[in-house]
């Protein structure tokens, strides 16, 4: 377990963490400890790295004891995190923002298509049009392949 192996190049978890102090301390940890400490997926994961650390006899008291409250402080961080996001999808607003604003985009789009050149001397800005060019392409980019992802993922979810 490498520091070079954290998840996204992320901090990784503090259990992750303590583990990669005791090897680089030079103790042994139980290669099946360490293949479930790299496949961490939610409080679950969590739950099944802390019952192998327990039953570990390759790993002091003492060390046990620190992974143990690691792990604590892992789950915690987990909670709250979860208890964020249902908040934030209590609200229509939040689970609206990425609809409408690309609805605005699109509204902003057509009407300067529609409207440059038609009616009076309306002309766009030369400076505009790049930014609303990037913003309009990574939107439509985003929007899409992030939807498609959140398909995908509930197809895979079920199986």
């Amino acid at each position: 377990m490498e520091d070079k192996k954290l998840k996204n190049g992320g901090k990784g978890t503090a259990v992750g963490n303590g583990l990669r102090f005791l090897l680089k301390q030079g103790k042994n940890i139980a290669p099946e400890l360490l293949d479930i400490a790299g496949s961490i997926t939610g409080i679950k994961g969590l739950n099944s790295l802390g019952n192998a650390i327990r039953g570990d006899e390759s790993i002091s008291d003492i060390d046990k004891e620190l992974l143990l409250k690691e792990l604590e402080l892992d789950m915690i961080e987990m909670e709250e995190a979860t208890k964020r996001l249902v908040s934030d999808n209590q609200y229509t607003i939040t689970r609206l923002i990425r609809p409408l604003s690309f609805l605005l985009m699109l509204i902003l789009f057509i009407s300067i298509v529609m409207f440059d050149g038609n009616v009076g001397d309306f002309t766009i800005n030369p400076a505009y049009i790049p930014v609303i060019q990037s913003l309009f392409s990574i939107m439509v980019i985003f929007y899409f392949s992030s939807r498609g992802l959140e398909k995908i993922s509930k197809i895979i979810k079920k199986d």
